[in-house]
């Protein structure tokens, strides 16, 4: 295995059929086309996180397929986006320590020994519990198992068959495995029926899971109407406002979400700093609108969060591929605000 120089090399090579999931920005399948270039430097990672790949390698054998392995690794980037490949170096010198050089198949180990390759690694980490259902739930669909049993709980639930205020036993991976599942079972148009009548608690957690899926028009419209509603109201949740635009932010109808984004930056929930941080983490590709991008600076500048979060949100955003560029033109901007003109001062003048 002298030869092995990625990741990818070292599965290739010991027979793994693999599946690789972004766990950053939303939890979405990576090709392994993508996923193999990214490792050798050849384009920059296409949905960074907080300067960071944040990947979930799903991989097991043929011999063996009832035994998965689950590795979450997070590269660190530079400032184009690449990988920092001395992380993922390390990475692959501890793996072949352990198993050894001419070691066979992890196929063949036990997977607690396995497992180990991952204790006290500094490229590991542990998703919170809300993108582990949303894993679990995209790993058994891409091979093939059943839902879980929660999953018809929330079935039930968010296709009209129950009580609207009958919701508490619905749980979050029941919630995952439906939305996962949405489009497979012809789901979407009760949703839809029924997205006005939910109360804010199980709409929020279904709009954080639909944030992974590319939602119909139909139901990212639903969606919109109720979040509308909220933008003209001094009063409304916040939460629910930015779970809404969660929702929606990886929908096909692109037009809908940028919609949304632009009628929230023109409300008065602009300068919250819940939805400022959910479109910046989750609606990114809305902020690819210099017009809207624009806006979007100006009310980070004068946000209530203080200059730290001005200069934590467009750190992370500066590292998303497309954004950098249309970052710097607003910076160099003759017409920008004395706030915004303040908060980028501040922010060239922070160490990196």
């Amino acid at each position: 295995m002298s030869d092995i120089t990625t990741l990818t090399d070292f599965l290739d090579k010991t027979g793994a059929h693999l599946r690789v999931f972004d766990m950053g920005r939303r939890v979405s399948l990576v090709s392994a086309n993508t996923f193999s270039r990214f490792e050798q430097c050849e384009l920059p990672y296409p949905q960074p996180y907080m300067y960071r790949a944040r990947l979930g390698l799903l991989f097991w054998y043929p011999q063996a397929p009832e035994q998965h392995f689950i590795w979450f690794l997070q590269f660190p980037l530079d400032e184009q986006g690449f990988i920092i490949q001395a992380s993922r170096d390390e990475f692959l010198k501890r793996l072949l320590e352990t198993i050894g050089q001419n070691a066979k198949d992890l196929s063949e180990q036990e997977n607690e020994h396995a497992q180990n390759i991952m204790k006290d690694n500094p490229i590991a980490f542990t998703p919170d519990q809300e993108r582990l259902a949303i894993f679990n739930a995209k790993a058994k669909l891409a091979l093939g198992q059943p839902a879980s049993r929660f999953h018809d709980q929330a079935e039930e639930y968010f296709t009209g068959q129950r009580e609207f205020d009958d919701w508490e036993d619905v749980g979050l991976q029941g919630i995952a495995d439906f939305t996962v599942r949405l489009e497979k079972q012809n789901n979407a148009d009760d949703v839809t029926k029924h997205i006005a009548q939910f109360p804010d608690i199980p709409f929020g957690a279904l709009c954080r899971c639909l944030e992974n899926e590319v939602i119909n028009h139909k139901l990212a419209s639903a969606i919109c109407d109720r979040a509308n509603t909220l933008t003209t109201d001094p009063e409304a949740d916040c939460l629910t406002l930015a779970a809404a635009i969660r929702g929606v932010s990886h929908s096909q109808a692109k037009g809908l979400r940028d919609n949304l984004v632009e009628a929230v930056l023109n409300s008065v929930h602009s300068e919250d700093i819940e939805i400022l941080t959910v479109i910046a983490a989750r609606a990114w590709e809305t902020l690819e609108n210099p017009a809207l991008l624009k806006i979007y600076l100006e009310k980070l500048a004068t946000c209530s969060a203080g200059e730290q979060a001005f200069i934590n949100i467009v750190r992370d955003l500066i590292f998303v591929p497309g954004l950098r560029t249309l970052i710097i033109a607003q910076f160099r901007d003759p017409e920008r605000s004395e706030a915004l003109s303040n908060a980028i001062g501040v922010l060239m003048g922070e160490p990196s």
